[in-house]
């Protein structure tokens, strides 16, 4: 048996959760290598959606370029009830420059992301198998079979990332614990002709079962039926026509060739995301029902939020025991999505009275604006909170995500994000001097004071001062960039009335909140 050279981070899977990874982590300086037993590239889509959070990850990576390029925009999702319709629509979100939700085939999501790992330096390995691991003081020594051969790997953490199945979770002896819904469900891509508004995903809530048509770049569409019969594989597609035409309230109709298959839908979770130096993640931790398009997206959160702690282990500006927090944080909000999935689930699968009282609830939801005040923050997942430590200063939480907002008032120039860098812990000041000056020298003190302390935890390298004071950003040459709010429109937006600081995590997270 062979032996490779080792590396930081070694990732089984290369989906759109491992190669996340991978890029962020070369990215932030840190080797890895990504490998997958597959001889190619997956051809097929499961995942479609990808919400306002992660297009923000997107961002992050630098990637959000060519991924919006391929990518068609959801504006929003329409039920049909009987004769009524109810919308929720993403055109009220604040706090995110990506508001609507994007479709696009999980391939061409992986094709971006591939192509961002190989700017970034690194190769997938594919028809490489992982075959078992074994852990000590320093890393894991990892055994691997290519071309039947088996060879062995030596990394400081090994991360699977190789689905539902995962060969990693299963010799980790973790279980994953849940159900499998009673329920079959029929997908079908292709061209689909309907007078339905392209931008928009439909839910036909009909008391043979639910419809859903979501369009996809270059004119075609998946349409997605709930079974209650079973079908012969060669009876899909003609199944798949019919199905649809009964559901539809419009017209619809097949034109040339459908992908089609039929699937049960699981809600599962790892009962540990990490074991010593071996974590779990995407698919290999959670898995959702297709309700509500969660899966991915929540998969590529894990992936943002662990690629900072394994570099900033590396470079021990982070402590071991931050992964711990990790898989806390990680389980706590895979559980919130498992959770909102089934019950959307269910929710599609009434019948009877329970339907009709479905129906009227929602639409009484869309009259009053719930849907779109409540639903579509968690639906794009930007509502999403750790538990956090208690702590805030105005409206900002810790464990809460920091909104994205304009500077200057102008969407068309800098946006916070972009200047509270995600290369490592920032400090966000805010002076809440617009009426008192004094507060603006204060803060700044404040800032150069909080930078040079030493202590546990999270420690800022540097920090970013919000002034109502200040008519342009200045950057600091002594870690402290200073950016101007002349309306205090961030601090009103955020709630600020006194001078406050939040410590942001490089995954945009607010870690902690005081007052100065």
């Amino acid at each position: 048996m062979s032996e490779k050279s080792g590396t930081e981070v070694l990732i089984v899977g290369a989906g759109p959760v491992g190669l996340a990874l991978g890029v962020d982590l070369l990215r932030r300086g840190t080797s890895v290598r990504v490998v997958d037993r597959d001889p190619t590239p997956h051809p097929h889509s499961k995942s479609l959606a990808l919400w306002p959070r992660a297009l923000e990850y997107f961002h992050r990576l630098e990637l959000i370029d060519p991924l919006l390029e391929r990518s068609l925009t959801v504006g929003a999702l329409t039920y049909y009830l009987g004769g009524r319709i109810v919308r929720v629509g993403f055109g009220s979100l604040g706090g995110t420059r990506y508001r609507y939700p994007v479709t696009l085939p999980q391939s061409a999501t992986e094709e971006v992301l591939r192509q961002g790992f190989a700017a970034a330096g690194g190769k997938v390995e594919y028809g490489t198998e992982f075959v078992d691991c074994a852990q000590d003081a320093d890393g894991v020594r990892v055994r691997l079979r290519v071309d039947g051969r088996e060879t062995e790997s030596r990394a400081r953490y090994l991360v699977g990332c190789d689905g539902a199945h995962s060969t990693v979770r299963e010799r980790l002896g973790v279980a994953f614990e849940g159900a499998t819904y009673p329920q079959r469900f029929l997908v079908a891509d292709g061209v689909w002709d309907a007078p339905l508004p392209q931008n928009e995903t439909h839910y036909f809530m009909n008391p043979s079962g639910v419809l859903v048509v979501t369009s996809l770049p270059g004119g075609r569409a998946r349409v997605f039926l709930g079974l209650r019969e079973e079908v012969a594989a060669d009876r899909l597609a003609e199944t798949a026509r019919r199905l649809a035409s009964e559901r539809c309230t419009v017209p619809i109709r097949a034109v040339g060739e459908l992908q089609t298959g039929v699937f049960r839908v699981h809600r599962r979770m790892a009962d540990r995301f990490r074991v010593g130096r071996v974590l779990l993640a995407g698919d290999a931790a959670h898995i959702h029902s297709p309700a509500g398009a969660q899966g991915l997206n929540t998969g590529l959160e894990d992936a943002g939020s662990l690629a900072w702690r394994l570099a900033g282990i590396r470079g021990e500006t982070v402590a071991p025991d931050a992964l711990e927090e990790w898989s806390r944080e990680r389980r706590h909000t895979a559980a919130s999505v498992v959770a909102d999935s089934d019950r959307q689930t269910r929710m599609w699968t009434l019948s009877g009275w329970r339907s009709t009282l479905r129906d009227g609830l929602l639409e009484a939801a869309g009259r009053s604006g719930v849907l779109d005040r409540f639903v579509a923050p968690r639906q794009t997942q930007l509502a999403l909170t750790y538990p956090g430590d208690g702590s805030r200063a105005g409206k900002l939480r810790s464990g809460m995500r920091l909104p994205d907002l304009p500077l200057g008032g102008r969407a068309d120039r800098a946006w916070l994000h972009d200047r509270v860098a995600p290369d490592g812990p920032v400090l966000l000041l805010f002076a809440a001097d617009n009426r008192d000056p004094e507060r603006l020298g204060d803060t700044r003190r404040a800032a150069r004071r909080l930078l040079a302390e030493e202590g546990a935890g999270l420690r800022p390298r540097r920090a970013v001062l919000v002034s109502a004071r200040i008519p342009e950003s200045v950057p600091g040459d002594d870690g402290v960039e200073e950016i101007g709010d002349p309306g205090a429109d961030v601090h009103r937006a955020f709630g600020i009335t006194g001078p406050s600081a939040v410590l942001i995590r490089p995954d945009m997270t607010i870690g902690t909140a005081f007052a100065l």
